[in-house]
């Protein structure tokens, strides 16, 4: 695992949303679609801030296709705290991206779809190609899209019901725990894996811990994160705070600039 730190989370995020920027450009150069496997949360938004402005300096989404790794079950897309509100508000309106080729796990369908559904969603991202480059949060246990810990590594897109930790972290989007939908249908370990490139985010001490694990610790179905060790092109990226019990000596200090290349 390549471990990458920046001054702070914006330098981070700049950085993160470069590289996506380079694949697309590189991709419509050749007529060619990109992949792009996303995530929500408060960690991506900087990125996704920075690959607005990138799209205003002549970076073209319509030749880009997004899987989002997860959504609340259940929830209506129209909902403030669904990830399909998320998405529009923090990226898609403000691109020149296809909606017709954004997909989002569906927290609206009836339970005797889910199985179905999920299938479909696994069937549409080999259909499309497979995922180029596929972008991450961590959780506090380590969860990586909704993957809780226990999750296996060959697992798929599935319904799964969500920890207490995770639900007591969403608390702050819906008001009350209560509000929190107890369960979320989200990309397996083994959709995430099979991705072309990975890319780790996580910003602050609150995350120096759980970072430690997943990158220097076991490989454990427990922890989550720590799987990804097993691809062989993940880069972890960064802020101080977040590299702070980290004794890697993979770690580099790194600058980035904004620049349509």
């Amino acid at each position: 695992m390549e471990v990458s730190v920046f001054e702070n989370q914006e330098t981070a995020s700049l950085y993160v949303a470069q590289r996506i920027a380079n694949r697309v450009l590189m991709n419509n150069s050749i007529n060619e679609k990109t992949v792009l496997g996303l995530a929500t949360g408060s960690t991506p938004i900087p990125m996704y801030e920075k690959l607005i402005e990138l799209h205003r300096m002549g970076v073209s989404f319509k030749n880009t296709i997004t899987y989002n790794l997860d959504e609340y079950y259940p929830i209506k897309h129209s909902s403030d705290q669904s990830y399909h509100s998320f998405m529009k508000e923090h990226f898609f309106d403000h691109v020149d991206i296809q909606l017709d080729n954004t997909f989002i796990p569906n927290g609206e369908i009836e339970e005797t779809e889910v199985s179905t559904f999920c299938k479909d969603y696994e069937w549409s991202i080999r259909k499309n190609g497979g995922i180029d480059i596929q972008i991450l949060g961590l959780g506090l246990n380590g969860h990586i899209g909704f993957n809780e810990p226990g999750s296996d590594k060959d697992s798929v897109t599935r319904k799964v019901e969500l920890s207490d930790i995770t639900r007591s972290a969403a608390t702050k989007h819906f008001g009350d725990k209560k509000l929190v939908p107890k369960s979320a249908i989200t990309m397996g370990i083994e959709t995430i894996l099979e991705a072309q490139e990975i890319i780790v985010m996580a910003w602050g001490k609150g995350k120096s811990k759980i970072v430690k694990e997943c990158i220097e610790g076991a490989i454990s179905k427990e922890v989550p994160g720590s799987l990804l060790q097993k691809h062989n092109n993940v880069k972890v990226v960064l802020d101080p705070e977040a590299a702070s019990e980290l004794n890697n000596d993979r770690i580099s200090l790194v600058e980035a600039k904004l620049s349509k290349t």
